[in-house]
């Protein structure tokens, strides 16, 4: 009887392991994008979507759409290359406004501003 017990014990915790790391891929793979950071092909990391507009640069979001206040398509805004950058900016998704010509640090996070840069459609 004991062996039996312990069999259905061992069973379960098996099973229940089995669980979690299927749970674990299922979660992975369903985290939004701001929170997984995907890097493509060119070595840039996207942190989020933003509007063009320099005026707007406060606007930001997870997912892609169109910006609140003057309807324009929003845009990538990736971490890349010193070569590719056109600002330093703090990778929070949350700080998209602070954008500096310098290295440094975020006045608000004190994360260490990225080179960064809009990814438009052309490029």
């Amino acid at each position: 009887m004991k062996l039996i017990i312990s069999m259905i014990f061992i069973a379960a915790l098996l099973v229940s392991c089995g669980n979690k790391d299927e749970m674990a891929m299922k979660t992975e793979q369903t985290k939004p994008m701001h929170q997984a950071q995907m890097m493509d092909a060119g070595g840039e990391k996207l942190i989020y979507y933003t509007c063009p507009m320099e005026s707007h640069k406060h606007v930001h979001s997870a997912e892609a759409g169109n910006c609140p206040e003057c309807g324009m398509a929003l845009v990538e805004g990736v971490v890349t290359s010193v070569d590719k950058m056109e600002y330093y900016g703090c990778p929070m998704e949350i700080h998209s406004h602070i954008r500096k010509d310098t290295p440094g640090r975020c006045e608000e996070c004190k994360m260490e501003l990225k080179p960064m840069r809009l990814k438009t459609s052309q490029g």
